[in-house]
């Protein structure tokens, strides 16, 4: 296999578990699709603190920015042409990925960032889901303290609103 980038031939490497073809010029990595999930699920790999407080801040994007399109690669194991797509739909890490054979290409370092990224969402979710059940539940209680007084409002309008129909469906 070569590097899709700069064409030079790509040396694989096993990376938590996982063999992954790297390109010793411009630091790419290609795998399989399925084991891009594999990788980013274990925490074997630790990260340097520069690093991680870079992307600590990061905020998810959606979609794939304009022009993340612009090159053209084609797949390392396959040869067919790849898709710019955004890792999990909103990582803001946009890699490439064939269609004919799911392999994907990873710039240098975005495979330490997916990594990174997931495990800090990872890690934050379950605050996240106590702060949204919290609002959630206040929202209950409002809406409950709204509507616990008793009705106001005419039977009549509803009597009226349902012959209304009736006779406007016939």
């Amino acid at each position: 296999m070569n590097c899709p980038v700069d064409g030079k031939p790509l040396t694989p490497m096993t990376y938590e578990g996982v063999t992954v073809h790297t390109c010793t010029t411009c630091g790419g990595e290609c795998l399989p699709g399925d084991q891009l999930s594999h990788i980013v699920s274990v925490r074997e790999a630790r990260f340097d603190a520069a690093t991680v407080e870079a992307l600590s801040s990061f905020t998810p994007l959606a979609g794939v920015p304009a022009d993340s399109g612009a090159r053209a690669l084609h797949c390392p194991a396959c040869e067919s042409a790849m898709r710019v797509v955004n890792y999990s739909n909103d990582s803001g890490v946009i890699i490439d990925r064939c269609p004919a054979c799911s392999c994907v290409w990873l710039d240098k370092d975005e495979l330490e960032h997916l990594q990174i990224l997931m495990e800090m969402w990872h890690d934050r979710a379950p605050a996240g889901v106590r702060d949204v059940a919290a609002q959630l539940e206040m929202a209950r209680m409002q809406a409950a303290e709204a509507t616990a007084g008793p009705f106001k409002g005419s039977r009549f309008a509803f009597v009226n609103a349902v012959i209304n129909r009736l006779l406007d469906a016939a």
